[in-house]
């Protein structure tokens, strides 16, 4: 019984639940395991609400709100955020897709989880390891595809998705300067939908070409100071087509 109640020696140096959470932004049961902390612990930041169960067996601060594509990324860190969630991820689509569009390998094992809905696509090659971004959402490590290469992924999954996504995606990125012409008709290459994408690009750079140059100009421009505490700045206002996707445009099966 004495050896029982037993003080464990890593109790003084092990964190506290609470902060492994503000560290690693959401936290898994492999998290705690990895650094000595019973699960009771998270049961009483539940029960006093420092911690939310955001999906089953995923944890984050109580003060904290985090996207589905966020949630999905800390549950299958392997794969990469694709297609319509990775247009949300990067600000181009408005709202956020019913289902996380995840990108895996040929031969990977499929995810068996249930939440956040999942939505598992293939992809072999090059097709699967270019264009690769690693971002952090609140500490959260999350894996997706750069805007050229989701806008040409779009345009290889325009029978499931349809026309009308892939070329609002391929608008709405060039207006907003988030990618340059050259680099989707890179990745069109890599996807094998060259043929496909060019008619489009033709036509929108023949009507917005000085558009698309002024808005690629404006980002590559370094990042102004940010102004002191007695100085406000008013922002320009942003051009209308570079608007994100509406929500009509998003896969909802």
């Amino acid at each position: 019984m004495g050896n029982r109640l037993r003080p464990r020696p890593d109790r003084f140096t092990r964190p506290f639940v609470t902060e492994l959470a503000q560290q690693l932004g959401l936290l898994r049961s492999r998290d705690l395991e990895a650094r000595g902390i019973p699960r009771t612990h998270v049961r009483l930041g539940l029960g006093l609400g420092f911690l939310q169960e955001v999906a089953p067996g995923v944890w984050g601060l109580g003060r904290s709100s985090f996207s589905r594509t966020t949630v999905a990324a800390k549950c299958v860190p392997q794969a990469v955020v694709c297609l319509s969630s990775a247009l949300y991820f990067h600000g181009l689509l408005s709202e956020e897709p019913s289902e996380v569009f995840l990108a895996i390998g040929e031969k990977a094992r499929r995810p068996r989880r249930q939440q956040p809905p999942l939505r598992i696509v293939r992809f072999s090659g090059p097709a699967l390891s270019e264009g690769i971004e690693h971002h952090s959402d609140q500490g959260v490590p999350v894996r997706v595809y750069s805007v050229a290469k989701t806008v040409a992924d779009l345009f290889k999954y325009r029978g499931k998705l349809g026309y009308p996504a892939a070329v609002q995606a391929l608008r709405v990125a060039l207006l907003a300067g988030r990618c340059t012409p050259e680099e989707i008709l890179r990745f069109g290459a890599i996807c094998r939908v060259t043929r496909t994408v060019e008619p489009y690009l033709g036509v929108l750079l023949a009507r917005r070409g000085a558009d698309i140059q002024a808005a690629i100009e404006r980002q590559s421009r370094p990042a102004a100071p940010a102004p002191g505490p007695r100085w406000r700045t008013s922002m320009s206002r942003p051009v209308d087509d570079a608007r994100p996707l509406p929500s009509c445009c998003s896969d909802d099966r």
